[in-house]
């Protein structure tokens, strides 16, 4: 069997800006994951050492932060400034309290230290553009207004630069806080914080609410394409009770979100004509991305945690990496954050002692540190996996790019968890890494890392897939 590698055709580049992730006022992925004063393993900043290193190890360009559903009722002045003077509300969303010890500044400390970009989410529904606005001077300012002075008076001087400004989260979902389900009335709304927003800062760049629906999409964009860099689009595949294959019925799902969000950006200008003046500010500049700002296997369980605190498998984690092969192969999804990234469904998990790496971080680190550079077109023989969960699926995911040194980089997923396949790319050598576990149901702990990863030379033109592993082939052009 034989995958066809077309090196002379391209579609454009996959850049780092697809391994984001993502933390969230929620459990204990901020409070007791990332920023954990009272730890023996937290430094004078409050955060857990163990978790900063496993978080430049995962090495994200980009965080997304404070939500999430949370932002419904995030006010982001609650943190800032002296922590004792910071004052405490309800969590209305997850429970608990919102203390906001750990705000911006200390949000993009921490971005600085894992080397990410800040990317921020404003409460388009308890909170006003005016608001939203003022955050954007705090972080961005460099005059003398009020709220540049603000950041300085508690001790930065210069400006964050925050660039991503996402314009709500999730406004179509009803059950949550406001009205934005409407999709006319957050259009409405949407462009005048976008215009506040945008007055305060030409430079910024804008991600609007997207989802799953192609005509909430299309009354986005028909409404705001000149004022939108980037359409947000969130998934979560889950197994529903649907055994082993279920999840990847869910993958399905995404590819298909991404394709029709895809093909209708298509139908917009890249770039924007005649842009009335009196805005004060240009319209966006190249043609509109998709951000898909979350995304994970998310097995949600009806109880009071919903199935947070994830404990993953392997099986997962081939999902994971099934999933990033979707993200690479498609040109039009320019940012991903993997939701979340400590402890809430989560790469990184917390022990009172230490911390560990679920499943589903090994396939993201090894995507992480190869596939980056020209995305190349791959054809995959179709091997059809009948499944009861999830019904017939591609039993091979494969995607392919070519670094800057000239290095071919494909990463094949064996999703069949019962056999192995052999299969060719051309000649000569290369090298591959191979991972994969025992059972596709190991997990593992804080005493036990049930997956097994080696790297090995290979003939180009008889390779072999273990069932159910995440495979990266390394080769000269």
């Amino acid at each position: 069997m034989k995958i066809d590698l077309k090196a002379n055709n391209t579609n454009g580049k996959v850049t780092e800006m697809i391994y984001g992730q993502f933390i969230e006022h929620i459990l204990n992925c901020i409070e007791g994951g990332v920023y954990d004063p009272d730890s023996p393993l937290a430094d004078a900043e409050g955060i857990r050492t163990d978790v900063l290193e496993k978080a430049k190890e995962l090495n994200p360009p980009i965080l997304r932060f404070p939500g999430g559903t949370v932002m419904c009722q995030y006010h982001w002045e609650d943190g800032i400034g002296p922590k004792s003077e910071r004052i405490k509300r309800k969590n209305l969303i997850w429970g608990g309290e919102l203390d906001l010890s750990f705000g911006t500044a200390e949000f993009v400390s921490f971005c600085r230290r894992i080397g990410a970009e800040p990317m921020i989410c404003v409460n388009m529904v308890s909170g006003t553009p005016e608001e939203a606005a003022n955050w954007v001077e705090y972080c961005n300012g460099t005059g003398q207004s009020y709220y540049a002075q603000l950041r300085r008076s508690h001790g930065y001087e210069e400006p964050f630069n925050v660039k991503y400004w996402c314009i709500g989260n999730e406004s179509y979902a009803e059950p949550d806080l406001g009205v934005h389900h409407d999709v006319s009335l957050y259009v409405r709304d949407a462009l005048e914080f976008i215009k506040f927003m945008k007055l305060t800062d030409r430079s910024i760049k804008t991600i609007l609410v997207g989802c799953d629906k192609p005509e909430w999409n299309k009354a986005v964009l028909d409404a705001l394409h000149p004022f939108c860099d980037y359409l947000s689009l969130h998934h979560y595949s889950a197994e529903n009770g649907k055994g082993l294959y279920g999840p990847f019925e869910g993958e399905k799902a995404l590819i298909q979100m991404i394709e029709e969000a895809a093909d209708l950006i298509d139908t917009y200008p890249d770039t924007i004509e005649n842009f009335n003046p009196w805005y004060r500010f240009p319209a966006r500049s190249g043609k509109v991305k998709i951000a898909l700002d979350e995304w994970n296997i998310w097995n949600f369980a009806p109880d009071e945690t919903y199935g947070l605190l994830a404990e993953y498998n392997w099986r997962d984690a081939v999902w994971v990496a099934s999933a990033m092969n979707d993200i690479v192969r498609h040109p039009a999804v320019a940012i991903a954050n993997m939701a979340q990234l400590v402890n809430v469904i989560a790469p990184i998990v917390t022990t009172k002692d230490g911390s560990y790496y679920q499943t589903i971080a090994y396939p993201f680190l090894l995507y992480r540190k190869h596939m980056i550079g020209d995305r190349m077109e791959v054809e995959v023989p179709s091997v059809c996996l009948d499944t009861k969960e999830a019904g017939q699926i591609e039993a091979l995911s494969c995607s392919a790019v070519r670094k800057a040194d000239g290095t071919l980089c494909i990463a094949v997923v064996n999703r069949d968890f019962s056999q192995p396949y052999t299969i060719g790319i051309g000649t000569g050598k290369g090298t591959m890494t191979t991972l994969t576990a025992s059972s596709p149901y190991d997990q593992c702990d804080a005493a036990h890392c049930c997956v097994q990863e080696e790297t090995a030379a290979v003939s180009l033109d008889e390779i072999t897939l273990a069932p159910g592993s995440v495979n990266l082939i390394l080769c000269a052009e």
